[in-house]
């Protein structure tokens, strides 16, 4: 998932240039495809982020069972990650906010401004 992360940021952000000069249909949908990819990226991110708030769970409630050093540097990585995910995820969300309005402004145009 994170590698293919900056190719669909880069995506959207070309749509959301090309939407500007060019709201044609076949860029609303473009832009309907990249936003479908876009919610399964942030459903998996999600997804991800339950895993790791599980794992967390897990070494929080093994902390006491012993070798609670190992279990802090553990619980530190863990944590790590999850706000890596969630920095990732709230991107995305923003990302995906700006282009799911910009398709809104291009469906309601005057039908003239579409044909262009």
């Amino acid at each position: 998932m994170p590698q293919r992360m900056p190719v669909l940021l880069d995506r959207i952000d070309a749509l959301l240039e090309d939407a500007v000069s060019a709201p044609e249909r076949e860029t609303i949908l473009r832009i309907e495809r990249t936003l479908t990819d876009g919610y399964a990226s942030a459903l998996a991110l999600e997804g991800e982020r339950l895993r790791i708030e599980r794992e967390i769970n897990g070494v929080t409630s093994a902390i006491n069972n012993g070798d609670s050093k190992r279990r802090a540097e553990e619980l530190t990585l863990l944590t790590r990650r999850r706000s890596k995910v969630d920095g990732d995820l709230s991107h995305l969300r923003n990302r995906l906010d700006l282009l799911r309005r910009r398709v809104r402004e291009m469906r309601a145009a005057p039908p003239q401004a579409q044909a262009n």
